[in-house]
């Protein structure tokens, strides 16, 4: 678990503060496979494990020496912070 240290723009559903779970399978919530009860498998948050960066403009937020570091299933969770999709948070 973690606690939201903040939020980004457009960010509604959380606040600094907020106690959380990293969550690799996330949901956005408006595709069909988050409004159907027979699939959690979110057309937006899926697990990808070629996805190394932010889903909106696939840059890493992690660097090592200038050297970015790819993102692990959306989460990043072996890290001491980690920057995740407000949906891929409970």
């Amino acid at each position: 678990g973690g606690i939201v240290e903040s939020v980004g723009e457009g960010v509604t559903d959380l606040q600094p503060g907020d106690h959380v779970l990293p969550i690799f399978t996330g949901e956005c919530g408006d595709c069909p496979h988050c409004h159907s009860e027979e699939s959690n498998m979110c057309d937006l948050l899926r697990i990808n494990t070629e996805r190394g960066g932010m889903i909106h403009d696939g840059e890493s937020r992690f660097s090592i020496n200038g050297k970015p570091i790819h993102h692990f299933l959306g989460t990043s969770t072996f890290s001491e912070y980690t920057v995740v999709h407000s949906g891929q948070v409970a």
